[in-house]
């Protein structure tokens, strides 16, 4: 399937090195990315399931460090992922310049829950 997804992931309070972006420090609670496949949804979210894979984008380095906990897909155009994205920036808190280094959005990734909503 095509399209956009979001993952859910649990993590302890703790820095992590996010590769280009250098180390960042994390709070303790729970974190969606946005991301985007054209071929193949399953594969991606799978590997941000997993455990043994080479770092390549910044999820990968977050996700080594988190644990996904769920996922959503939605078979819809990429450029769904960035309005997905902006939707969730609105009420949640984003981490700056994360996942979003090809668009000109804040973040694709955000601590969620903080003010009482996803």
């Amino acid at each position: 399937m095509k399209g956009v997804y979001a993952v859910f992931f649990e993590i302890d309070k703790k820095n992590v090195d996010i590769g280009a972006l250098g180390s960042l420090k994390f709070d303790s609670g729970t974190y969606v990315y946005i991301g985007s496949a054209m071929n193949g949804v399953e594969e991606r979210v799978n590997r941000h399931y997993s455990e043994d894979k080479k770092n390549h984008w910044h999820i990968d380095y977050f996700s080594q460090k988190a644990s996904p906990v769920y996922s959503l897909a939605f078979q819809k155009e990429s450029d769904f992922e960035c309005k997905l994205a902006q939707t969730i920036a609105e009420e949640n808190s984003p981490v700056p310049n994360f996942g979003a280094s090809d668009c000109n959005c804040e973040s694709h990734l955000f601590r969620v829950g903080d003010k009482g909503t996803f």
